[in-house]
């Protein structure tokens, strides 16, 4: 596949990072998962999750270590998946790397009912598999406060393409068409190109 950037973007719990991790196996390209590098610090070091500025000041330099592999990846011309919860506007870094490398964008914005995902969040978060790293230690357990605080990853659109994907019911989301549609975005730049 030619160099593009498909990312995948939207609220926490609506099924992004399953999908990322398939989209990458399925195509056999990188995949940089912001939580990932965050599960891998948190295990290193044990920071206080329960303290928001800790996961905050993480997630932080998650998002540096991100920005690095991308870079790097983008050095080599490589097509890549970049999975997080974007706010509403492009990470300034992120817009930089791709005007430079000049990179055609995918999004896949995963979105749907709010009070179903909302309830997904919470059982996840109070799960035993989920992550200590990745608690939010019942800060959004209220649904009004998990909608204000998910609203600018509901609005995130970047650049070429955007795909809106309803995960209200993960069961429902044919990834196999998702899969096309990347074929079909990563054609047309070769055609454009010839």
């Amino acid at each position: 596949m030619n160099q593009v950037l498909i990312l995948i973007a939207g609220m926490p719990a609506s099924g992004k990072t399953t999908f990322a991790n398939y989209l990458s196996e399925e195509l056999h390209i990188p995949l940089v998962c912001k939580d990932k590098l965050k599960e891998i610090m948190w295990d290193r070091l044990q920071y206080d999750a329960t303290i928001r500025a800790e996961t905050q000041k993480f997630g932080g330099v998650a998002y540096d270590l991100s920005f690095h592999m991308i870079e790097e990846l983008m050095k080599a011309g490589m097509p890549l998946i970049f999975e997080s919860n974007f706010g509403a506007k492009c990470p300034e870094t992120l817009e930089k790397l791709v005007e430079t490398d000049d990179y055609p964008v995918l999004t896949f914005l995963f979105d749907g009912d709010v009070a179903a995902i909302h309830k997904r969040f919470v059982e996840r978060d109070n799960s035993a598999q989920r992550h200590p790293g990745l608690r939010s230690h019942n800060r959004f357990d209220d649904l009004e406060q998990f909608m204000r605080a998910m609203a600018p990853c509901r609005d995130f659109a970047y650049r070429d393409k955007i795909i809106r994907v309803d995960s209200t019911v993960l069961e429902q989301i044919s990834y196999i068409s998702l899969r096309d549609e990347v074929h079909c975005f990563a054609a047309g730049i070769q055609k454009n190109l010839s």
